[in-house]
Order: structure tokens, then C-alpha cells, then sequence
């Protein structure tokens, strides 16, 4: 049975207090499985209608995750406005703005991460590539899908699971490392 708005609101409530960190791990996370259901059900019905929310909310769910990232680079911030103060450009979409504001570090993580997964060696800069080879806004694109009046030229899926498996690979290696993250 599906929970009404007022049953909803209520699951909500009694959540526990989460970290920025902890949250934009979450629903990246949750995003993901969202796009999995979606992959899986223009699997079995056939339904094309499925791939534009399917790459959509991966798209969406890699945008999260790099804000992920940007809010563990920055270990003292607790809130957006917290990153905001420390000069982090969190309100937008592009992958590369988000990406290059990540210290060194991190990109390499993230980038061995993609290396072990893809079994192309890479670095830092090769993950960018990588991360933007399947444009540097496809959640913006994908979500106005609809208004477009030419098609989408490129997109391999094969390609964009290996980026957000290595940041979910990366992450997840995070998280286990600073466990109140």
C-alpha cells in the first residue's frame, strides 16, 4: 500500500537528523536505485518512455554525489550556507564546475575508483572526460526532455555506469572511513 501525503509526512518527521554530508550521499544514492528501476523497466516492458527518467535521475544522481564529494572536501561546513561561506558553487548542474572544485585529492580517489571499475587507467583529468563525455548538464537536458525539438545524439550507458560507479565506489570508501559522514 502506498502511504498517503499526511502517512508520508509522518515517515518523514520521525526521521533522524541527518549530516549534509550523510543526506546528499542519500538521496544521490536513492537516485541511483531510481534509475536502476527505471533501466529495468524499459528492460521488461519494452517501454522507451523509461529511458528518459532512467538517464534523467542518474544524471541527477551523479550531481549529487560530486556535491557529496564537495561537501566532505569541506569538513567544517555543515550547511549549504556553511559551503556557500567557504566559496562552494553548489547551485548548478554542470558536472565540470562541480568536479573542478574539488581538491586534488578527491579527484584522484575518484579517479582510481574509475580505473579499477572500467579497467582503464586514468587520472584526474581523464576522469573529467570521462565524466562529461555524456554532456556537462544531461540532468538539465533529460529533464526537459520533453521541450527538445532535435534528438539526443549520444549516449552510452555502458560509458556513464562507469562514472557513477566509480563515485558511488569512491564514496561508499569515504563514508566507511569517516563513518559520521
Amino acid at each position: 500500500m502506498t502511504p498517503d501525503r499526511q502517512q508520508l509526512e509522518q515517515l518523514l518527521a520521525a526521521l533522524p537528523k541527518r549530516s549534509l554530508r550523510s543526506t546528499l550521499f542519500n538521496l544521490g544514492h536513492a537516485y541511483a536505485r531510481a534509475a536502476d528501476t527505471s533501466w529495468n523497466s524499459l528492460n521488461s516492458s519494452k517501454d522507451v518512455d523509461f529511458a528518459a527518467p532512467a538517464i534523467m535521475c542518474q544524471s541527477f544522481a551523479i550531481e549529487l554525489l560530486l556535491k557529496f564529494f564537495l561537501a566532505l572536501d569541506h569538513p567544517l561546513a555543515n550547511t549549504i550556507d556553511d559551503l556557500k561561506a567557504a566559496g562552494v558553487k553548489l547551485r548548478c548542474h554542470k558536472y565540470s564546475e562541480l568536479y573542478d572544485q574539488l581538491t586534488a585529492a578527491t579527484k584522484d580517489k575518484i579517479a582510481n575508483a574509475y580505473t579499477t571499475l572500467s579497467g582503464a587507467q586514468t587520472d584526474a583529468t581523464g576522469f573529467r572526460h570521462a565524466l562529461i563525455a555524456q554532456g556537462d548538464d544531461p540532468f538539465v537536458y533529460w529533464r526537459y526532455v520533453y521541450e527538445k525539438t532535435t534528438g539526443f545524439s549520444h549516449f552510452d550507458r555502458q560509458a556513464f555506469n562507469f562514472v557513477i560507479d566509480a563515485l558511488g565506489k569512491a564514496a561508499e570508501s569515504e563514508r566507511k572511513a569517516a563513518p559520521n559522514t
